[in-house]
């Protein structure tokens, strides 16, 4: 038995992941909305029989276990929390909330309540491009991974309207919006983390016909940094929102033998001496059922078509296939976890203190994968992640979700 879901919030993200969860079998519960005639409106858009200005009256409700916090990123932490501690599962919008504090607390709370689902949405990791790009690496394709670059070319982020978006301090611009995608990406494919980075973050338009007079915009719309990982490897990523009209993402990865290159969904393997061939083909399939003012590029809402059915998977191998409170961990296990969440937090913090400072920085975050002890902060506070390895059932090499399987073999 699927849960029954609670989504909070009414913006973009919202409408986009709620045709997803309901097309996948998911049955949506109640909505919380910022105002009464947003959360009205969208409740009666999507027919969703309850719907609410108070979170507590969204999480308290007995029909809702399983609770999606898509709400600007100055409440996420606080709603995850509460959700959390209430006994609910937990999807979160990335980044998981505004500083490493408020990361670290969703964290405890997660290990506190192990048997949850506590995910950070961060769907390019179930790019079928992403996952065969894994794959390569880890079965030397490219031999050692030496530089992984990232390069995406975008509109502009910001809508008609001042709204949290245009403050850097609430968490808009490039790096925490696209940046915390591409940061998590590059510690999926290689294994590899962070220790020391350096970037430069810039607000080249301050100001545009809809933001104009007292109001100025200090979020991010152009964006470069560098990593360097605990395994040897360069990351080096640029983000840039003045391209109107188009989406381009490409992610490099160069290592001693050949070359990986993922160009939005297709993916390609040059092996050093040898021409470009192509790996895998993007369907490019957006499905029409969205009501939203402006899409997400295509790469996302496929990521996030397989993330939804994944989760669905974990639900519907648990032990107990009648109770929807338990889900099979292992199963999505490939998921970033809130203890993910905290490490992109982390090196965002750092990114942003290397630019106002213009030097390097290091990442103060040190996670040991075995005890599953991490460290983080200059005074090493010691948190306990519970952590278990994943266990591959036989013949079970990569994700078996009946939507990944035939976007794999199309």
């Amino acid at each position: 038995m699927l849960p029954s879901v609670g989504v909070v919030d009414t913006g973009n993200s919202s409408r986009i992941l709620l045709p997803l969860l309901r097309s996948a079998g998911f049955t949506v519960s109640g909505i919380w909305g910022a105002s009464k005639q947003q959360a009205k409106t969208m409740a009666e858009e999507y027919k969703v029989p309850f719907h609410t200005v108070k979170i507590d009256e969204l999480l308290l409700r007995e029909d809702v276990d399983l609770v999606c916090v898509l709400c600007p990123p100055h409440v996420r932490a606080e709603v995850a929390v509460k959700a959390l501690s209430i006994g609910k599962h937990v999807l979160c919008d990335s980044p998981v909330g505004l500083s490493k504090d408020e990361a670290e607390r969703m964290v405890q709370a997660a290990q506190y309540y192990p048997k949850l689902l506590s995910l950070v949405k961060h769907e390019l990791r179930f790019l079928p491009a992403f996952i065969k790009m894994k794959r390569y690496v880890e079965e030397g394709f490219c031999g050692k991974p030496l530089i992984c670059e990232c390069k995406i070319e975008m509109g502009s982020l910001l809508g008609n309207n001042y709204t949290w978006m245009c403050d850097q301090a609430m968490g808009g611009g490039v790096l925490t919006n696209l940046g915390a995608h591409i940061i998590d990406l590059v510690s999926f494919l290689t294994n590899q983390r962070a220790v020391e980075v350096h970037g430069t973050l810039k607000t080249f338009i301050p100001q545009t016909d809809e933001v104009s007079g007292f109001r100025h915009i200090s979020s991010d719309d152009y964006t470069a940094f560098q990593m360097k990982l605990n395994g040897g490897a360069f990351a080096t990523v640029s983000l840039n929102a003045h391209i109107p009209g188009r989406y381009s993402q490409t992610v490099t990865i160069y290592g001693t033998k050949g070359q990986l290159i993922a160009r939005n969904g297709s993916l390609y393997g040059v092996k050093n001496g040898g021409k470009e061939e192509l790996i895998y083909g993007d369907i490019a399939r957006i499905p029409g059922m969205f009501n939203v003012e402006k899409l997400p590029p295509s790469i996302f809402l496929t990521g996030l078509e397989v993330w939804v059915s994944e989760i669905k998977r974990a639900f519907e191998e648990s032990i107990d296939k009648d109770d929807r409170r338990i889900a099979d961990l292992q199963t999505i296990s490939s998921a970033a976890s809130f203890h993910d969440g905290l490490y992109t937090r982390t090196v965002l913090d750092a990114i942003i203190e290397s630019s106002g400072h213009g030097t390097w920085c290091q990442v103060e975050f040190v996670a040991n994968e075995e005890t599953g002890e991490m460290k983080s902060g200059p005074e090493e506070k010691s948190v306990q992640i519970i952590t278990e390895p994943r266990k591959e059932k036989a013949g079970e090499k990569n994700l078996a979700s009946p939507v990944l399987r035939k976007m794999l073999t199309q």
